[in-house]
């Protein structure tokens, strides 16, 4: 079985990866679990499980993909990332400060993770403002989050793979980036949300 653009794969990230060639996506870009105890459909979100995924994940990303960005998560886990998985630099996410607890995640900015870099410039820096939760997926990340990455790490028809696709925010960035987009996800629920975003994007017409 090999593998087929601009589809979501419901089975986990690894199944998928193992079927890809070296260098095969020119971006993974993912939001993996953050090991902070949110309630996912079917994943358990413990600190010990985001060690174990990761120390799988890591090399296996940088193995099918030309450049990796993800976010690190908890900030106190970078001692243990740069001991064991060095990134080559670091992107700060600012999200801005909302007055209350936020959205997403637990500072008004996260440092995000970089293996490899593709031939374009871009900046450590950027802000995109969390958006509320309403499809029922419990760590949704904001369309802009995903659309400044994408725009400054790839070109047109460049293929974009999001291991942990969640509710299909890389790819709705994706179609209106004009990016091939891969995806894998073991919710069956969460895929089921992600396409139908998918499919309301593409109903949609493309002003830009």
């Amino acid at each position: 079985m090999g593998i087929e653009l601009n589809k979501i794969y419901n089975e986990s990230c690894f199944e998928t990866m193992a079927r890809m060639p070296d260098k095969y996506c020119d971006l993974l870009l993912s939001d993996p679990p953050y090991g902070v105890d949110l309630k996912y459909d079917t994943y358990i979100d413990t600190e010990e499980n985001w060690y174990e995924l990761m120390n799988k994940f890591i090399p296996e990303a940088k193995r099918v993909a030309k450049m990796v960005i993800v976010p690190s998560c908890k900030i106190s886990r970078l001692e243990w990332i740069y001991k064991n998985f060095p990134p080559d630099w670091l992107i700060c996410w600012y999200k801005g400060s909302v007055g209350t607890a936020a959205y997403i995640g637990f500072n008004d900015w996260e440092p995000h993770l970089v293996y490899g870099k593709n031939n374009t410039n871009m900046h450590d820096y950027f802000k995109a403002t969390p958006e509320p939760q309403t499809n029922g997926h419990p760590c949704q990340k904001p369309v802009n989050w995903a659309r400044w990455l994408i725009v400054r790490a790839t070109k047109q028809n460049d293929i974009i793979y999001d291991s942990f696709m969640g509710s299909g925010t890389t790819a709705v960035a994706c179609i209106k980036e004009k990016r091939n987009f891969i995806g894998s996800e073991i919710s069956s629920k969460y895929v089921e949300i992600a396409n139908k975003r998918i499919d309301l994007q593409i109903s949609q017409p493309q002003l830009f």
